[in-house]
């Protein structure tokens, strides 16, 4: 090469035009890939807060992030997060004291992002039950030992009577206050409190059984299959109920859902969670993927994905709850909750409760959203 004409400068042009292809390259590659679907969600103790710059640092947070959505919890049908006429006794103390209507501030606050782009907004009913189980015990459920719930309705109460009408009169109450873009329902399924006699009742109805089915030393046997399938049509019916309350105001309806215990094609009928009836009455289903909670046996973040994706597409969305055995999952384990659920093919994810988010937990969401 050496004494050959023009060869230094024909080689520098070489490596420029080279260089120039793979700037242009990279510049075409598209970027990594991200949940369409983006959103963060609040607890009662995010929405009802007293510190008057906490809603201003958690828009900045969000828009840090590029969410696309945010949940906020309204309360429950015994204690709300807003005023409601005539009603005061459904109110939280919180309200009760400020008469401050905490839902409407945090969607005020958080609706939209600083560009002017439109957020999502959820807003999240919690279905469990407190005063109202104190000032009317049948409401509640009970176990096979005849014992009462402090939490759980029956499910005749809610799919026949008083708890099931106050949900949905309460779904109707903030999608025509607020027009979400959905009300969500939590916390709504069927753990032990469903063997009271009211249900007794509508399990006969249900089934055609004459009683419930029994072990052979004559205990109710609750994991029996039977069970698990009126759970879910009953389930079903009380999810269509609130559908039919929300509809008339252009609103949607989503619902948490438990995630399977151990096959991520499975899900969990036991406590009410059908996914497919659910589907049938629900926009959008939001499983619980706590790794924090997880037994060994439950199914791997990319593998739930994977399933649910197969299963129902973006009409199941993954919730990372950061809830842990020492209180809260590391920023790390939420990075790999959040690689796994892309790498399974979820599109849409989001990330409960915001109360537990530090600083590197949002380094962490801004790494694996922002662009």
């Amino acid at each position: 090469m050496k004494g050959v004409p023009g060869t230094a400068a024909s080689l520098t042009l070489a490596i420029a035009f080279v260089m120039s292809l793979l700037l242009t390259s990279a510049c075409a590659v598209e970027p990594k890939n991200r949940p369409a679907d983006r959103m963060v969600n609040l607890g009662f103790e995010d929405v009802v807060n007293s510190d008057p710059l906490y809603l201003t640092g958690l828009a900045e947070r969000l828009d840090s992030v590029d969410a696309t959505a945010v949940s906020l919890a309204v309360g429950r049908t015994d204690w709300t997060a807003f005023p409601l006429q005539g009603q005061t006794e459904t109110e939280s103390s919180e309200v009760a004291r400020t008469g401050r209507d905490y839902v409407a501030e945090s969607i005020s606050a958080l609706e939209f992002a600083e560009d002017g782009r439109k957020r999502d907004v959820v807003l999240t009913i919690d279905a469990l039950l407190d005063r109202a189980l104190t000032a009317e015990p049948a409401l509640a459920g009970r176990d096979t030992s005849g014992a009462a719930s402090s939490t759980f309705a029956s499910v005749s109460s809610l799919r026949h009577g008083k708890a099931g009408s106050r949900l949905a009169s309460l779904a109707a109450v903030i999608a025509g206050r607020y027009r979400p873009t959905a009300v969500n329902l939590t916390e709504l399924m069927f753990d032990d409190f469903t063997f009271g006699e009211e249900d007794l009742i509508d399990f006969k109805a249900t089934t055609g059984a004459k009683d419930w089915p029994r072990k052979n030393d004559g205990s109710i046997d609750a994991s029996d299959a039977s069970i698990s399938g009126w759970r879910s049509e009953a389930m079903a019916d009380i999810v269509l109920k609130v559908r039919t309350a929300v509809e008339p105001y252009g609103v949607k309806l989503d619902m948490d859902v438990r995630a399977p215990r151990e096959s991520p094609s499975l899900d969990r009928a036991d406590s009410g969670h059908d996914y497919d009836l659910l589907l049938k009455q629900a926009d959008r289903l939001h499983v619980w993927e706590y790794v924090g909670l997880n037994s060994e046996s439950s199914p791997q973040t990319k593998e739930l994905a994977e399933a649910m994706n197969r299963r129902a597409g973006s009409r199941i969305s993954l919730s990372v709850g950061l809830w842990g055995n020492d209180g809260r999952i590391s920023a790390g384990e939420l990075a790999t909750a959040l690689r796994d659920a892309v790498l399974g093919g979820a599109t849409s994810v989001s990330v409960t409760p915001a109360s537990l988010m530090e600083g590197q937990h949002w380094d962490v969401l801004k790494e694996a959203w922002a662009r």
